[in-house]
């Protein structure tokens, strides 16, 4: 059993020393290969193209290469020398930068992240803000936005820039004399838009305010039907969407049979307020809800209060659908804090921005790097590890082990046959 034992250990050390005698001639037949870093990158580039002319390099990125040396990493197989590449701190990161369609301005700014990432957010002026990354990433509006924005995750720094200005049209409300309709269309006005209104009073008096014309998105960038008085443009109204409007829906609204195509999903029964004032930290739960239920296949969620859905979106056609399940909103402008009408006002405007239509006007703008490591990724391809290409695992990483392992097997075979007594 012993001499058998001493075999295998010959055995094994002869198998190590085959594979380390095919790693080294594959590495041979592979071609002389050189490795970089991202520090040296731009003098190794040049020495690659200029001296060196390896068969194969690899870098290893501590961070993404801006886009000279991308560009030229890409172009070095086209001349002969093969390019692999790795970085396994390296996280995906991707930014957008929106002008807001608000008459106050501003961006809205989405970063795709890994979940619970932090997000650096700074501009040409410096920081702006540190945020967690939910499972849907970072979505933050940026009132006064720069030439150009930067969202860092880790050593990857992603640059978006607005690339459009907007023309805004008019928006259209149509509603019950209410406090409802009265303190919509007066937040909207304060913000600065042009409100055409379309107020039933009764049966038989309407008032109208502005000189509201065909609902289309020549005149208007958005209607908002705050109740079932909307429903007999309904059929204008759908035609307004499909042509790229928007729409803003309260849960009144979409009770009409002749709106409820439109609507994200059905309300529910109203969940009556308490009469509270609406706190200033969750304002909105004070506010009485009718919950949005059965959605539509193409419905996405936006917002909920507790288990109910409060605010939920669609496309229809070109345009887009927000469906509110919030009945009551004035009671945050009159009975909520200090700051109450100014966040009511902005709260209002961010739904309009969700789905207004505006016009573009493409603006010059300065480079960009929106996904960086996306982008390295279809220049250069996916990452490997540094080792042969096509062998999987990199043979410098197993040399110490293989000679570990060598060096045990040849040690444990002498010990045995010099115990033993044998030479």
């Amino acid at each position: 059993m012993r001499s058998r034992v001493e075999w295998a250990l010959r055995a094994l050390a002869l198998a190590l020393l085959a594979i380390c005698l095919f790693a080294a001639l594959r590495a041979r037949a592979a071609g002389p290969a050189e490795r970089g870093a991202a520090a040296t990158l731009r003098e190794s580039l040049a020495r690659w193209t200029t001296v060196a002319r390896p068969e194969r390099v690899h870098i290893a990125f501590e961070r993404p290469p801006d886009g000279v040396e991308r560009d030229w990493l890409a172009a070095l197989p086209g001349a002969g020398t093969a390019v692999t590449w790795s970085g396994p701190d390296l996280l995906p990161t991707a930014v957008a930068m929106e002008p807001r369609i608000d008459p106050a301005g501003g961006a809205d700014v989405s970063v795709a992240a890994p979940a619970d990432a932090m997000v650096r957010l700074r501009d040409t002026l410096g920081a702006l803000a540190d945020l967690r990354a939910g499972d849907a990433g970072v979505r933050v509006y940026v009132p006064k936005p720069r030439a150009t924005l930067d969202a860092a995750v880790g050593p990857v720094v992603a640059r978006a820039a607005l690339r459009d200005s907007l023309t805004l049209r008019r928006l259209l409300v149509i509603g019950a004399a209410g406090w409802e309709t009265k303190f919509v269309t007066a937040a909207l006005e304060e913000r600065g838009w042009a409100v055409d209104a379309h107020v039933v009073v009764s049966p038989e008096t309407t008032v109208r305010q502005g000189s509201i014309a065909a609902i289309d998105t020549a005149r208007y960038s958005a209607v908002l039907a705050l109740d079932t008085t909307a429903a007999r443009f309904a059929d204008r109204i759908g035609r307004f969407v499909r042509m790229g409007g928007g729409l803003v829906l309260w849960s009144p609204a979409a009770r009409a049979r002749a709106l409820a195509p439109l609507a994200a999903g059905r309300p529910g029964d109203v969940a009556e307020d308490e009469g509270r004032p609406p706190p200033d930290d969750a304002p909105r739960d004070a506010l009485s809800l009718a919950p949005i239920t059965r959605l539509a296949p193409d419905a996405v969620v936006l917002e909920r209060r507790g288990a109910d859905i409060a605010l939920a979106a669609r496309r229809i056609g070109a345009g887009r659908v927000l469906q509110t399940g919030y009945v009551n909103s004035w009671r945050w402008r009159m009975a909520g804090g200090e700051d109450a009408p100014e966040r009511h006002r902005t709260w209002l405007a961010g739904l309009v921005a969700r789905v207004a239509y505006a016009g573009r006007t493409p603006v010059d703008a300065p480079p960009t790097d929106v996904a960086p490591l996306a982008t390295l990724m279809d220049a250069l391809g996916a990452p490997t590890p540094p080792g042969i290409p096509g062998a999987g695992i990199d043979p410098t990483a197993l040399a110490p082990w293989i000679f570990g392992l060598l060096m045990a097997a040849l040690l444990l075979e002498w010990a045995s046959r010099r115990l033993r007594g044998a030479r």
